[in-house]
């Protein structure tokens, strides 16, 4: 019987960052993949013509050149390029108008008071305040364990930033509506925080002064996602880690109480002497553990975790020229734009996809992100070719109709290229060499921990996100199970790719275990 010092379940960045860490600080690691392929949301694929690459899940490393795994790991050595272009996101219009964000702070202001002065003026405070200001301390509080509701609001006060508080129990709407007055901005912020799989609810204001740190930190890596996953592999490897791929962990062995191993589907057990980390959600690790060892309210509370209110459908393309957008004649920057939004012009707009959205509907108006990702890195395809890809808001189950249906496929197809083409003229048949769409039923089945198409792998509402996320008594990573640890993206802060509850979750096993951490941890901003 194999036998390491501890066992991660699970080999996408989160788990990989974990192993990285715990294996440098000279424990014996494994992390065990039940896909063939390592990566889990962090993965790059030919899916429409060969030598086109296609980042199929996460292509925005939002603030990767902030956080502590990227320095920590010293990634760059093992082969994690980032590119942060200088035109950060953009809104493109029906009207032609078109908004920018730049990493150059001026010329962000100088896009935004074409429609409002006041509004430029207020982004310009809403900056300085929450992202030059508050950076350090949002950095914080996404790589450090959750401190519950009665703390949290002192220790802001401490560090000057009470006013971040304020805004948890807003509404997106209300946030945005609060501070800004022209409906093109007012619809570039929402459209950006629904991208975080946000709904309009009570709560999801508190992303708002978050996304002023991160708004114009948005990098691509070098080659592909898939290079990041890769570069965490050689990091675990280089420390003596090993890595297996192919390994479907059946049930976490539990001894009297602790975590002592993992059966495999095939029947190998391996063994654990310090402790089993999972970077499964967290329902499956309540199931994989045994409901059993844990008490009867995080059980329910796993049976009724909710996934997401909406999902995503992503149309990639294999283009011969990058999508030149009608906009450009009023901003020449939006074509150079690295996040880009098209398809909601009003808040009215939103508002009827996301009710069509909650019936089941394909939207009226179909709306979301995307890229072209070879302006930026022309290696991502062959001989001058680009990549381009659309990430619009769906539901997981459409009324009527299956995402699996071939013909299904091809009217969605269809619809989403016609609206593209209002935006992207030149997006027609001489153009568009190959489509690709990857369904909600798609990301599911490619990433086990993405039920019902939830790319943040669990919706984010009030008793779901921060301290309650996923359960008050599981918030720190640690289990009623003595040396089973939660390291994914069910656990603070959530989804998308931070690493930091695979980093959070490496940092408390290293306290419990007693060891020295060879890292340097964040130090809170209220102790500075």
């Amino acid at each position: 019987m194999d036998r390491y010092d501890g066992i991660v379940i699970g080999a996408g960045h989160n788990g990989l960052v974990l192993a990285a860490y715990l294996a440098r600080a000279g424990l014996k690691v494994a992390v065990l993949e039940r896909n063939p392929d390592i990566g889990g949301g962090c993965v790059t694929r030919e899916v429409t013509l060969p030598g086109f690459r296609h980042n199929t899940h996460a292509n925005f490393l939002v603030g990767w050149d902030l956080a502590p795994p990227f320095y920590d790991l010293e990634l760059y050595k093992y082969g994690l390029g980032l590119i942060i272009p200088p035109v950060q996101v953009g809104v493109a219009f029906r009207d032609g108008t078109a908004l920018t964000v730049h990493r150059d702070l001026e010329r962000t202001c100088r896009s935004i008071a074409r429609f409002s002065e006041r509004d430029a003026k207020t982004y310009r405070e809403l900056y300085r305040k929450f992202a030059e200001g508050a950076r350090d301390t949002i950095t914080y509080l996404l790589y450090s364990p959750p401190l519950p509701p009665e703390e949290l609001g002192p220790r802001l006060q401490e560090a000057g930033l009470g006013e971040l508080a304020q805004y948890s129990a807003l509404t997106i709407s209300e946030a945005v509506e609060r501070h800004f007055e022209d409906e093109h901005v007012r619809v570039m912020f929402k459209l950006f925080l629904h991208a975080y799989t946000l709904e309009d609810i009570p709560g999801a204001g508190f992303f708002f002064p978050r996304i002023f740190s991160r708004i114009d930190r948005l990098a691509l890596a070098v080659g592909g996602t898939a290079n990041l996953s890769l570069a965490l592999a050689r990091a675990v490897r280089a420390h003596g880690g090993t890595i297996v791929t192919g390994a479907h962990v059946r049930r976490i062995l539990v001894r009297d109480n602790r975590a002592v191993g993992v059966e495999l589907a095939d029947g190998t057990a391996l063994e654990a002497d310090r402790f089993v980390a999972s970077s499964a959600d967290f329902p499956q690790t309540v199931q994989l553990a045994g409901e059993g060892s844990f008490d009867s309210d995080i059980v329910d509370k796993a049976h009724r975790w909710q996934w997401a209110g909406h999902a995503l459908v992503v149309l990639h393309l294999a283009l011969r020229e990058p999508p030149h957008y009608r906009s450009a004649a009023f901003d020449p920057d939006i074509d150079q734009a690295f996040n880009l939004f098209i398809g909601g012009d009003t808040s009215e707009e939103i508002r009827t996809c996301f009710d069509d959205i909650h019936r089941g509907h394909f939207p009226t108006y179909p709306m979301g992100n995307g890229a072209c990702d070879t302006i930026f890195d022309p290696t991502y395809a062959p001989g001058g070719g680009h990549t381009a890809f659309w990430w619009p808001f769906v539901p997981y189950e459409l009324e009527g109709a299956d995402w699996d249906d071939e013909a299904t496929k091809r009217e969605v197809t269809e619809r989403l290229l016609e609206v593209w083409r209002q935006y992207a003229p030149n997006l027609d048949s001489g153009n568009v060499l190959a489509t690709y769409l990857h369904t909600p039923k798609d990301t599911a089945r490619d990433v086990i921990t993405m039920v019902r198409g939830s790319h943040q792998i669990g919706a984010y509402t009030l008793d779901q996100w921060g301290y309650t996320r996923p359960h008050p008594a599981l918030s720190h990573y640690r289990t009623p199970v003595e040396g089973l640890y939660l390291c994914g993206s069910t656990s603070h802060p959530g989804g998308s790719v931070t690493g930091a509850p695979g980093y959070n979750a490496a940092n408390v096993i290293a306290r419990d275990l007693g060891l020295q951490p060879w890292w340097r941890p964040l130090t809170p901003p209220w102790q500075r």
